[in-house]
């Protein structure tokens, strides 16, 4: 479809056999040669007419199958060619461009809509893509090649517009932890995670790193044989806050593609798990761009019951014309579509002041999903971990041992991904011991790459 002259094979023989013709009939004075050399090339002016004086009226429309899917998912694409035109086509070679982030054959021939296809006629042709890459995507314009009736010259144009494919975050369901074990009936919450003052029963649990001493139960400890703390719990709804450094540079690689940032992908990934998980859990989530104002948004506790996640393949297509009007603000499909549309930030690397938005929230936990973050950076970081009774910090393969060390001294409890270790594992090991060690030797076998966050 992308030959440049508009003459097929089959033209160039018949304008080679024209040409004999007309040596022959010079050299031996035929009339008759001369007259089908005449003929042979007004055929071929005449397709070249037919095909490129004549402007047919053409409309392209797309449906696609569901109207948006999550990150490997497949989407059904039909589109359909309205034609007005005094010639019929015999043949037409259709090819609809495929952005970058969706993966598909999109091409192929159109049938021949022969003498009684003259006048109006439809034409349709459909194709399978694959998504790759969270965010909207635009599928078109649609190339045609369009032949005459001969198969003598060949037209190429563009036409129609785009159609608008949007892609959620791929989310990864995560076992619970027990730091952040929540009961789905809403009637009791470990008092660490407490968002107000309820009714106070005293139960003992095992104890996890960063407990303080004074709250070892030592009755329950010497009935269990392992060492348990005093919980107090309450009857309220918990509230979690989710940070996600959306700084460009804390996610660029080295042999990365400026324009994609395969640890960012993952890390926006991980924050839609964890964000669904928590409501699932039943908690309140507010999600927050550490480092850029475009993402803020309040989750509901289990919004998630009839939504995007739970029916990807619904009808959501008048929700994308509408820019999701119909949903709640504090939906947690809302915040699906907040983080597929989130583009990773190129301003200055310093985080926005997060503690107003900390402050509010002091009982509540903070899980932060940072990149490759600078000593420099971590100012409001420390200021986060003061604000929160139980911070934790998610870091990429490789992560700064220095950086470590730091956000530990100002209270963060903080776990290192590990290359070929899935979303999973990560999430489990945040309620282990904090990774200080583990990222020493992360950084000491792969350097300053990093590379993905986690690979899964």
């Amino acid at each position: 479809m992308r030959r440049r002259i508009p003459l097929t094979r089959r033209a160039v023989g018949v304008l080679v056999a024209a040409g004999v013709c007309l040596v022959f009939a010079r050299g031996i004075g035929s009339p008759e040669l001369l007259a089908a050399a005449g003929l042979l090339i007004a055929l071929v002016a005449a397709s070249f007419g037919a095909v490129y004086l004549e402007r047919p009226s053409l409309r392209v429309d797309r449906t696609t199958r569901p109207d948006l899917v999550a990150v490997g998912g497949r989407i059904s694409v039909e589109v359909s060619i309205a034609e007005t035109s005094a010639l019929p086509h015999v043949h037409t070679e259709w090819k609809d461009r495929i952005p970058s982030g969706l993966d598909g054959d999109a091409s192929g021939t159109l049938p021949s809509t022969g003498v009684a296809g003259i006048g109006s006629r439809k034409r349709t042709a459909e194709y399978t893509v694959t998504a790759l890459r969270r965010g909207q995507h635009e599928l078109g314009p649609l190339g045609l090649a369009v032949s005459d009736p001969f198969g003598l010259v060949v037209r190429r144009r563009n036409v129609g517009g785009t159609h608008a494919v949007l892609v959620l975050p791929e989310v990864v369901v995560l076992p619970e932890i027990p730091a952040l074990t929540a009961s789905r009936d809403g009637s009791t919450r470990p008092s660490s995670l407490r968002a107000g003052a309820g009714e106070d029963d005293v139960i003992a649990r095992p104890y996890l790193p960063g407990d303080a001493i004074r709250r070892l139960h030592w009755r329950a400890s010497a009935h269990h044989g392992e060492l348990m703390v005093r919980q107090e719990e309450q009857r309220n709804d918990p509230e979690a806050t989710v940070l996600l450094d959306t700084a460009a540079a804390h996610w660029a690689w080295p042999d990365d593609d400026p324009s994609h940032l395969p640890a960012f992908e993952q890390a926006v990934s991980l924050a839609a798990s964890i964000t669904a998980h928590l409501v699932d859990a039943e908690y309140r989530v507010n999600l927050v761009g550490a480092g850029s104002e475009a993402l803020s948004r309040e989750v509901g506790a289990g919004s998630s019951a009839n939504g995007l996640r739970s029916s990807p393949v619904g009808g959501m297509g008048d929700a994308l014309e509408r820019g999701g009007q119909h949903l709640e603000d504090d939906d947690l499909d809302a915040a699906l579509l907040d983080l597929a549309l989130l583009r990773p930030s190129h301003e200055p690397t310093r985080f926005l002041d997060l503690s107003p938005v900390i402050s509010a929230r002091r009982t509540q936990p903070v899980i932060a999903i940072l990149g490759d973050v600078e000593e420099g950076d971590l100012g409001e970081l420390t200021a986060v971990a003061r604000l929160s009774p139980l911070p934790i910090a998610l870091l990429p393969a490789g992560a700064r041992r220095r950086t470590v060390e730091l956000l530990e001294l100002a209270g963060w409890r903080c776990h290192v991904g590990e290359r070929g270790a899935s979303f999973a594992a990560l999430w489990l090991d945040s309620s282990g011991p904090t990774s200080a060690a583990g990222a020493s030797r992360s950084t000491a076998r792969q350097g300053r790459r990093g590379g993905a966050y986690v690979r899964r």
